[in-house]
Order: structure tokens, then C-alpha cells, then sequence
């Protein structure tokens, strides 16, 4: 029992020395599927003019554009560790929207039991979560913003 024990106990801190993996590769896959998106959508700006238009989002011409750029650079600064915060706050407020004009309304979501499951398994909802973590959790040990911080502490300390 002991050396079961002991074994489980080398696992776990196997485990723990993989710390910063989690929110590397969340920031990676996260980052990337909004730089994506984004270049996708630059490259058909009209089209997502007319969805947003569509959605009944006021001014369109101007929130399109608007939201291609915090996907675009916020997926940037997600993939690279960078004012990871700050991105996931703003892309944050871009699936709270997508939630509420476009995913809720698409999958016909209602203030029910079965409508919260349903909300649980959007993407969106997903993403939102995943948005929130890194807002409070931060980037990681495996990022910029990580060696900026301890650069800007040690700056102060002197």
C-alpha cells in the first residue's frame, strides 16, 4: 500500500511540474482559432457586415471591422503570452455578444432546464469560459507577460 502510495504521489508531482502547459495550450488553441476566424473575416468583410447587419448589431459598418481587429490582435497577443488579460477581456465581450445576438437566438435557447444545458454546450459559452480563466489566471510561466512582470518587479525592487 505504501509503495502504491508513494508511486501515486511521484504522479501527481510529475503533474505538477507540468504547470505550465495548460495555459500555453489553451492560449495557443484559443489564440489561433480567433486569429483565424479574424483573417477569415478580413478577407470577406462584406459578407460579415451583412451578417452583423443581419444580427441587427447597430452601426455594422463600424462594429464589423471593429470586432475583426480584437479577434485578430487578441488572438496574436493570446498566442504569443501578451497583454493576455487585456485580450481575453475584449474577446470576452465578443462572444458575450455572439451569445446574445447570434448562438441563444440560432439555437433557439429558452430560460429552461433544457435551455441551460443547451447553453453549456455552445462553443461560444466554451470560449467565454475559457476567456474568464485566463483573465483571472493570467498567461502562465510560458509567456511574455510573465517575463515583463518579473522584469518590471525587479525594476521596482531597486
Amino acid at each position: 500500500m505504501k509503495q502504491l502510495l508513494g508511486r501515486i504521489l511521484e504522479g501527481y508531482k510529475l503533474l505538477e511540474r507540468l504547470g505550465a502547459l495548460p495555459p500555453l495550450l489553451v492560449r495557443l488553441g484559443v489564440g489561433l482559432m480567433f486569429l483565424g476566424g479574424a483573417l477569415h473575416k478580413a478577407t470577406h468583410v462584406a459578407d460579415f457586415v451583412a451578417y452583423f447587419e443581419s444580427l441587427h448589431i447597430p452601426a455594422a459598418q463600424l462594429q464589423a471591422p471593429f470586432v475583426i481587429s480584437v479577434e485578430l490582435l487578441g488572438g496574436l497577443d493570446l498566442m504569443l503570452g501578451v497583454a493576455t488579460r487585456l485580450a481575453s477581456l475584449l474577446l470576452s465581450g465578443t462572444m458575450v455578444v455572439a451569445l446574445a445576438t447570434a448562438a441563444i437566438p440560432e439555437h433557439k435557447i429558452h430560460a429552461t432546464w433544457k435551455g441551460l444545458l443547451d447553453l453549456l454546450y455552445l462553443p461560444e459559452w466554451l470560449l467565454l469560459l475559457l476567456l474568464g480563466w485566463l483573465v483571472i489566471a493570467g498567461a502562465g510561466r510560458l509567456s511574455v507577460d510573465f517575463y515583463l512582470r518579473h522584469a518590471v518587479e525587479r525594476r521596482l525592487a531597486t
